[in-house]
């Protein structure tokens, strides 16, 4: 190793030195609350235990329940109807508040409201914001992303500092446990950050569009490249869209006191129903606030948030029964195609 590179070598190996002491708290504390995350249908059940097989005597409508529903938070919009996954489950009914806050309200089948939730109190949802932001809000947020950058430099420092430069294969595929003291840990360290570099780059970069700096600059290249028209359908960035906030949801979705015009929730309920698609099956009507992107339009809208990619469905319905062979075309693409995200546009 000539002079120069001797140089270069020590100020890379310093680098990586001190982006690995940044680094590595926030990559325990995100691993953690990322594995944790994983698990929220299953929290989210054990969450909602109580509002799960009870009597199905006396049954009401959807219409009936939402009505209870509105009657319990008089101010409140309606958002979205979760189809119930068997008859004995409540519906949940999200609701937004004048305040921008939103509400889960569970109603049961004969049309009581037997709990009022805060989403945001919910522990997959803590979880999220702890992943996102640590619990600091906006600051938080860019603080996660500036480690994740420091991350991006630590696994590029660690492959400049792994590349063989002449060696065997010996501590570079695999560690030589015949050694002894430090030549062990170090071709530990080295060959383990080798195999999981690539993975660790995509989970980094694949984050990168859902935080507050980079989404910002990739919508802003977007825009500039005419690469995209109206507001952007992933969720992130500093100076979001009107219709991402709680404000602008709330003013499209100020029309939404009942359910709107047109075939009524019940309707739209048991169509929904015979779409089939995997639960969580949510169905927002027109003007809603959409949970990615700008809010609904003039349709109502089935969405499946099941946590199976290949699963996942995103369908929007018309208010009346008229047939439909560019539908049908559409359904029979979809089923060729089961790994992509479905978006079926009934009209």
């Amino acid at each position: 190793m000539n002079p120069g590179s001797g140089r270069l070598y020590r100020a890379i190996w310093r680098w990586h030195f001190y982006a690995g002491l940044f680094v590595v708290p926030f990559i325990l504390l995100l691993s953690l609350t990322g594995a944790i995350y994983l698990f929220k249908p299953q929290l989210d059940a054990w969450e909602e235990r109580d509002w799960r097989s009870l009597p199905v005597a006396g049954a009401v409508t959807p219409d009936a329940q939402l009505a209870a529903a509105l009657t319990k938070v008089p101010e409140a919009s309606f958002h979205s109807y979760r189809l119930p996954v068997s008859p004995g489950d409540a519906a949940v009914i999200h609701v937004g508040l004048p305040d921008g806050a939103m509400r889960d309200i569970a109603v049961s089948p004969q049309g009581k409201v037997i709990a009022i939730d805060d989403p945001d109190t919910r522990i997959a949802a803590t979880v999220s914001r702890i992943h996102g932001s640590l619990l600091l809000g906006q600051w938080g947020g860019l603080l996660v992303e500036t480690a994740a950058c420091w991350a991006i430099l630590l696994i590029l420092s660690g492959l400049y500092l792994w590349w063989p430069r002449g060696r065997g294969l010996g501590g570079v595929l695999w560690p030589r446990l015949g050694a002894r003291g430090r030549v062990v840990w170090r071709d530990l360290h080295a060959v383990t950050g080798f195999w999981v570099s690539g993975l660790a780059l995509v989970l980094l970069v694949s984050g990168l569009p859902w935080t507050d700096g980079w989404a910002t600059a990739f919508r802003t290249v977007r825009a500039e490249l005419g690469l995209v028209q109206g507001p952007q359908q992933w969720k992130g960035g500093i100076d979001l869209h009107a219709e991402h906030d709680h404000e602008a949801m709330l003013r499209a979705a100020a029309a939404a006191k009942t359910a709107p015009a047109g075939m009524t929730l019940t309707q739209m309920v048991a169509r929904a129903q015979a779409e089939g698609v995997p639960a969580p099956a949510i169905l927002s009507p027109p003007g809603a606030p959409a949970q990615f992107g700008p809010p609904n339009g003039n349709l109502w809208k089935l969405t499946s948030q099941t946590q199976r990619s290949p699963d996942r469905a995103q369908r929007q319905l018309r208010t009346d029964d008229r047939p439909c062979r560019r539908a049908q075309r559409l359904c029979r693409q979809a089923s060729d195609r089961p790994r992509d995200r479905i978006r079926h546009r009934l009209a």
